[in-house]
C-alpha cells in the first residue's frame, strides 16, 4: 500500500511535500501519519491539485521540502526543480449493478470502446468482463499509463473501430471532452449518478453556449484574458498574442494572473467578456455552467 516510501528512501528525502485531488482528501491524513512514522518531516499541500500538470515545486522548495509525493495522478511530463513519486491511487468501486440495471442504453452497439482516469482503471476492468460476457467486443483508447487510462486534456483518442465509447468515472469533464470531438456516441457510466448518461445532450448544450459566449466576445469593448503560472497550464505567450489581436481590433483588453482562479476573484473588475487561458480544457465545465 505503502510503495512509494521505498522510492522516497531512494531519494533521500528528509522533508515530503504532499499533494492530493480533492477526493482522496480523507485518506491524506494516513498517509501523512505513515510517512511521519518512516522518519519523513511532511507537510500536506491544502491548494487544490488540479491533475498531474499542476506541480508545485516552488511552493515546496521554499518551504525546505526536497521531494513531493504527488498522490492519485501519473507522470504528465512537467519538469520539477525537485524530484516528485508519482502514487497510483484506484477507488474500490463496483460498478456492475450500474451497468446491469442500465445496459440496455448501449445493448444495441457491438463494438465498445472503454475509457477512464487512473482513479477508476480497476473499475473498468470489470466493466470489460462483464460486457466481454454479454458477446461484445472491447476496444481501448490509447492509455496513459495503463490500457484506457487517460488524462482530461489528452482527449485526441476517439477510435474509429469502435460503435459507441464508454467511460467509467464520474463527472462530465472526459466524456464531454471526447463527445466534442467524435461523431460517435459518448456515454459514461456514471458511479455517483449511478446511470448511464448518454451524452449527446451535454454536446449540444455545450456548443450552442459557446456560440453565444463567441458572439459576446465580437461585441466586447474590454475584455480580461486569465492565465495562470501552474506548470502545465502557463500560456501566457498565447495570451499576449491574443491580446494583440483582440487590440487590432479596437478592444480594450487585461491579462489577469492566478494560482487557483475562482469567480469571486474576478468580481470588482469590469469586463465585457473574459477569455479563460488555462488548461485548454477548463472553460469546457467550470466557466460554461
Amino acid at each position: 500500500m505503502f510503495d512509494f516510501i521505498e522510492e522516497l528512501k531512494k531519494l533521500n528525502a528528509k522533508r515530503i511535500f504532499i499533494q492530493y485531488p480533492e477526493g482522496l482528501k480523507l485518506r491524506i491524513q494516513e498517509i501523512d501519519q505513515e510517512l511521519q512514522k518512516q522518519g519523513f518531516e511532511t507537510v500536506i499541500c491544502c491548494e487544490p491539485t488540479f491533475g498531474a500538470c499542476d506541480v508545485r515545486d516552488f511552493e515546496a522548495e521554499r518551504l525546505g521540502c526536497d521531494a513531493i509525493l504527488h498522490i492519485g495522478h501519473s507522470d504528465f511530463g512537467v519538469k520539477s526543480k525537485i524530484p516528485v513519486v508519482y502514487v497510483d491511487y484506484f477507488i474500490d468501486v463496483d460498478p456492475l449493478p450500474i451497468l446491469e440495471k442500465e445496459f440496455e442504453k448501449i445493448e444495441k452497439y457491438k463494438t465498445i470502446c472503454l475509457f477512464t482516469s487512473l482513479q477508476y482503471v480497476s473499475a473498468m476492468k470489470k466493466v470489460k468482463e462483464w460486457l466481454e460476457n454479454k458477446n461484445k467486443k472491447i476496444i481501448f483508447v490509447k492509455g496513459e499509463k495503463y490500457e484506457g487510462q487517460i488524462l482530461g486534456c489528452r482527449i485526441d483518442f476517439a477510435n474509429k473501430a469502435a460503435d459507441c465509447m464508454l467511460y467509467i468515472g464520474t463527472g462530465k469533464f472526459h466524456p464531454l471532452g471526447l463527445a466534442l470531438l467524435t461523431e460517435k456516441p459518448v456515454f459514461s457510466l456514471d458511479l455517483e449518478q449511478k446511470k448511464i448518461v448518454n451524452f449527446e445532450k451535454e454536446k449540444m448544450k455545450y456548443l450552442k453556449k459557446k456560440i453565444w459566449y463567441e458572439e459576446k466576445l465580437k461585441e466586447a469593448k474590454t475584455v480580461g484574458i486569465v492565465v495562470c503560472w501552474k506548470h502545465g497550464q502557463n500560456r501566457i505567450k498565447e495570451a499576449f498574442a491574443l491580446k494583440r489581436q483582440l487590440e487590432n481590433n479596437g478592444k480594450k483588453v487585461h491579462i489577469l494572473a492566478f494560482d487557483t482562479v475562482s469567480k469571486e476573484k474576478i468580481l470588482g473588475f469590469k469586463f465585457d467578456s473574459l477569455v479563460y487561458m488555462l488548461c485548454p480544457r477548463i472553460t469546457d465545465e467550470d466557466f460554461l455552467e
